[in-house]
């Protein structure tokens, strides 16, 4: 047989074959998601003719990603399972809420902060031991758990606010508190994900539910973890919102859910679970969607424009990260 004979013979790759191959290289999410935030950078620096570029804007970009990130940091452990959770900013809120009104009564910024964690952690993990007690699909339970939150904190604050002390947000905020709290709760995720089995667990059970469960795997405690995690963002981010703002009302939190989501696909990963989840991409995409609405509203475009650019990019994001994986991750 001719070598020409059995060059015919071998099979040809496809375009989709070869742009499958690149999508599962395991550095391509991080580049994918690095590479959107500096094209958009570099798209936004040049219409704005540098304006885009100087230090107060990329300084805001960063503390309104701060937010975000948080939270989409911790909502990875319920996403790498599987499971979907919309309700995370009127969790924020409640936890805001909560902690403003502690410290109004004591005057103790320490009580303020842990009383924001402890609700975000109780609040998120209800929300998870739902899920399982009853088997209630966490897209379900999170609808329903948002309209109470939301008419809890309607009931508490009616057409009112609440206000800290603005000498006390800002000094939190001069001292690098949120900087430092963030840098340290984004270096425990990376550690409880990538180097303790809870992650790999998470993957297996975000990859094949049900031949993860043959294994051994406890879908209820992984699941109740991972609710607990999430928490954990959602109690920081309701620090920093209260640090940021140094007011809470009715409308803090609202479209975070859509935030966090589209935070995590532009991170790199996929919202269905599974073996593309990483711990670090909800803040690389929480960078790029403050950038993108940033850039956006100094170009001129209006709010509900941008709305429906985000709404546009979700669905074009979530349908290239729709292929569940055939097979149970090997690390």
């Amino acid at each position: 047989m001719s070598d020409y004979t059995i060059a015919k013979e071998i099979p040809r790759l496809t375009l989709s074959d070869r742009i499958r191959t690149i999508k599962d290289k395991p550095a391509f999410p991080l580049f994918f998601s690095m590479g959107v935030l500096v094209l958009l950078i570099a798209f936004f620096g040049i219409v704005t003719g540098g304006a885009f570029l100087s230090k107060s804007i990329m300084v805001g970009i960063f503390n309104q990603a701060l937010i975000v990130g948080t939270i989409a940091t911790g909502v990875s452990f319920v996403y790498t399972a599987g499971n979907m959770d919309i309700s995370v900013g009127s969790a924020m809120a409640l936890a805001a809420v909560m902690g403003a009104m502690v410290y109004n009564s004591t005057g103790s910024v320490v009580l303020m902060i842990v009383v924001c964690v402890i609700c975000g952690v109780l609040l998120m993990t209800f929300n998870g031991i739902i899920n399982v007690l009853f088997g209630i699909r966490t897209i379900i339970v999170s609808i329903v758990m948002m309209q109470l939150y939301n008419a809890v904190i309607g009931k508490i604050l009616g057409p009112d606010t609440i206000s800290v002390d603005y000498d006390v947000c800002k000094t939190l905020e001069s001292a690098g508190f949120r900087n430092v709290a963030f840098v340290l709760f984004f270096i425990f995720c990376l550690a409880v994900f990538h180097s303790t089995s809870i992650g790999r667990k998470l993957k297996f059970l975000g990859g094949n539910s049900k031949c993860a469960q043959q294994t051994g795997i406890s879908k209820g405690k992984l699941t109740t973890i991972s609710f607990m995690m999430a928490g954990l963002g959602v109690g920081l981010a309701a620090v920093f919102s209260i640090i940021r703002t140094t007011t809470v009302s009715t409308t803090m939190g609202g479209g975070m859910g859509m935030d966090v989501m589209l935070a995590t696909v532009l991170g790199g990963m996929s919202i269905f679970g599974g073996k593309r989840s990483f711990a670090y991409a909800g803040f690389l995409g929480a960078l790029t969607v403050s950038a993108l609405n940033k850039g956006l509203l100094m170009y001129g475009v209006s709010p509900m424009v941008i709305q429906g650019v985000r709404g546009l990019i979700f669905l074009v994001l979530v349908f290239m990260n729709s292929e569940r994986p055939s097979t149970l991750p090997t690390a």
